[in-house]
């Protein structure tokens, strides 16, 4: 079903207000949570405002975000047990003001839980002409290159480089999976592709139920375990747990330079458009699509969504969501039937 971008930023907002999140935050996280749809990560979008309800209905109210420490170079933010989707916000726009006055800026995150889609944060630095790097570690559903216990998050990682035209985000997890993908998967009754998790027996599963009490795999064998490891660390470094056990203080660790460091700004958003008209140039292997650019098939996307001005919302995601509104029920009806066939049915 299609529904407008606008109505699903003012339907995730009010879920989230009606749930405990102050009005200012449930904003920020529907534009991220819409940004991420928009961008084609469909579990990064809508889906994630059932888990993030679940959690704060089972936590205290949080306390202010504040700066725990902060010279020329470096800060640390305590995120007072708020969404990293707001916390990574503060401490991304905390790092491009320190990076705006000494070249570089190194700050770190915790007290916080959720870090959202990583390349929402480093695209704000590379907005301001500026090198930004990304990583967090999350709660431990991820097993060590052979082997099936939980030890690592799902620990993305993001860097985004200035360019003539849009920035070049690079954006990934380190595992073959996400934790919200298998939550919708479930959700929606799929199937999980091949080598993706393992049951609690360390099986190989296809469920995601059994996934869930499992745990997920590295992707790239050992390479991604490294990566993986190397999130994992950082984020300790940003002031979490060697092992997150649940759902709390995650680290964010954020690192943003100026390239004028190095070399005048022009020249280098040049030389990166260069690169990436290279790249796409080049040629495909036999029976393959062009070569692509990481990143820009998410901004073609976004681009296309809003100027089409709707979003895709599977229609048994949308009742879950419409259920958690503060509307009547008739009324709740009433935009079900708005949504699904252009007006409320008589």
């Amino acid at each position: 079903m299609q529904i407008t971008i606008d109505q699903a930023t003012t339907l995730a907002a009010a879920i989230l207000n009606k749930n405990g999140m102050c009005a200012e935050h449930a904003n920020l996280v529907s534009e991220h949570l819409i940004d991420s749809l928009l961008s084609g990560d469909s579990f990064a979008g809508l889906s994630r405002v059932l888990a993030i309800v679940e959690h704060l209905r089972n936590r205290p109210p949080p306390q202010s975000i504040r700066v725990a420490h902060e010279d020329d170079r470096s800060a640390v933010i305590d995120g007072g047990d708020n969404i990293g989707y707001v916390v990574s916000i503060v401490a991304m726009d905390k790092a491009i003001a320190i990076c705006k006055k000494s070249g570089v800026a190194l700050v770190g995150a915790n007290n916080t839980w959720f870090s959202g889609r990583l390349a929402h944060y480093v695209e704000r630095a590379a907005a301001q002409g500026f090198v930004a790097i990304h990583t967090t570690n999350t709660t431990a559903r991820v097993a060590p290159y052979g082997g099936i216990d939980r030890i690592f998050g799902t620990n993305p990682f993001a860097m985004a480089f200035p360019c003539d035209d849009e920035p070049l985000i690079i954006d990934f997890g380190t595992s073959m999976t996400t934790w919200g993908d298998v939550l919708l998967r479930q959700k929606l009754g799929q199937q999980l592709d091949n080598g993706c998790a393992v049951d609690p027996n360390g099986r190989p599963t296809n469920d995601p139920t059994s996934a869930l009490q499992g745990a997920l795999l590295p992707w790239g064998e050992h390479r991604g375990y490294g990566l993986s490891l190397i999130c994992q660390i950082l984020g300790i470094l940003a002031g979490s747990a060697p092992i997150i056990d649940d759902v709390s203080n995650y680290g964010f660790f954020f690192l943003v330079f100026d390239p004028t460091l190095l070399m005048p700004l022009s020249e280098f958003k040049q030389s990166i458009a260069e690169l990436k008209r290279r790249i796409k140039t080049s040629r495909p292997q036999s029976g393959r699509p062009p070569v692509r650019v990481p990143g820009e098939a998410s901004q073609q996307l976004r681009r296309l969504a809003r100027a089409r001005g709707t979003i895709e919302v599977d229609e048994r995601l949308y009742e879950a969501l419409i259920a958690l509104t503060p509307l009547a029920a008739d009324e709740r009806q009433n935009a079900i039937d708005t949504a699904l066939f252009g007006s409320a049915i008589p």
